[in-house]
């Protein structure tokens, strides 16, 4: 099996040539067919994650290299292990790449991407930058027959994060503004999603008016280009201040919109991981009722509620940049200088190029 991965951290992604394993008695090997480039493979390459005020998270001091990135897979079962009953060998699965401990009362809930102990595909095991990738159980797998897998492959990570940070919105009411920092693939997606559910005023925020013009086309009805505006801006269009808004930046700049741009009761919802700290003034949060909240990714029952909002028909899959599994660093490389509309998304069935 072929795979990209980090071989010393911060640096260009290495290939990696080793023995295809056979699946242990409850595992599953997929044949991998697409996996997606997500923003958060640049941190796992760097190997932290800013904290703001010089604190880093360190993935060097924990993991160890070499780490095959990748945690957006799909692809089709090549052999099961021995207790794995359900799961035919063929057929075409997306893949929940946050893997809990599955003993802990979250994990046992279904909800893995808040385990203290998760190990996920990309990061603590190896990722679907590869020909074969590796599933610990069945219960990660998704069906998506039907489905279109190169554009399906994006609801393992931008899919389910942007449909759980838009759970936490409340549900979509007249006159009840939100706001959708960023418009990369996540946002995009995100903005995808809201529509799909009912959420008919939306206002998308970027830097990049090119995105911005990607965004009204998924969906959003008023764009704003923060370079030229910012809090009171959005409450001037939101007419009267936003119910919510979803940053899917997560820096100190975007998150200085949260109480400023808010109505009373209005909900912050934070996605992006670029880094920082951020400084809100306590008092408005209190006396305007303003909630503050993060959101990691999502879980496989929410992975299966996108595939039927797929599936249905209301919500439609943007399009994807294919490019073969070899130009993995060059995607990363494009993905760190801003030069990505929408999502990039490596077919791993062309590992040579």
């Amino acid at each position: 099996m072929q795979s990209y991965g980090v071989t010393e951290w911060g640096k260009p992604l290495q290939q990696i040539v080793r023995e295809t394993p056979a699946p242990g008695p409850n595992e599953v090997l997929i044949r991998m067919s697409y996996c997606g480039v997500c923003h958060s493979d640049l941190h796992v390459r760097q190997g932290y994650f800013d904290m703001g005020g010089g604190v880093k998270n360190s993935l060097a001091d924990r993991i160890p290299l070499p780490v095959v990135l990748g945690h957006e897979p799909i692809g089709v079962v090549a052999a099961v292990g021995s207790e794995v009953s359900g799961v035919p060998v063929g057929a075409t699965y997306l893949v929940n790449p946050w893997i809990g401990c599955g003993k802990c009362p979250v994990c046992l809930q279904g909800q893995d991407n808040l385990c203290e102990r998760m190990a996920s595909l990309g990061i603590a095991r190896p990722g679907g930058f590869s020909t074969h990738l590796m599933v610990p159980d069945k219960r990660y797998l998704v069906d998506v027959d039907g489905i279109d897998p190169a554009r399906a492959a994006v609801l393992a990570c931008s899919g389910v994060t942007a449909y759980s940070a838009v759970t936490k919105l409340g549900p979509p009411l007249p006159g009840h503004w939100l706001a959708v920092i960023g418009c990369g693939g996540l946002g995009l997606i995100g903005i995808a999603i809201l529509r799909a559910l009912g959420y008919t005023e939306v206002i998308a925020c970027d830097i990049d008016d090119s995105k911005l013009e990607a965004a009204r086309a998924a969906g959003a009805q008023q764009v704003l280009n923060l370079q030229r505006g910012g809090g009171k801006e959005l409450v001037a269009m939101a007419q009267g201040g936003l119910a919510g808004m979803i940053d899917f930046v997560g820096a100190p700049s975007t998150s200085a919109l949260a109480v400023p741009g808010l109505r009373k009761g209005g909900r912050f919802v934070t996605v992006g991981l670029i880094g920082g700290t951020g400084t809100f003034p306590l008092v408005a949060l209190a006396l305007r009722e303003i909630a503050l909240m993060g959101s990691a990714m999502g879980n496989t029952a929410q992975m299966r509620e996108l595939v039927e909002l797929v599936r249905s028909g209301r919500l439609t899959l943007p399009a994807v940049q294919v490019r073969p599994l070899a130009q993995a660093e060059e995607s990363l490389q494009a993905l760190e200088a801003g030069q990505v509309t929408g999502r990039i998304v490596l077919d791993t069935q062309t590992p040579a190029g």
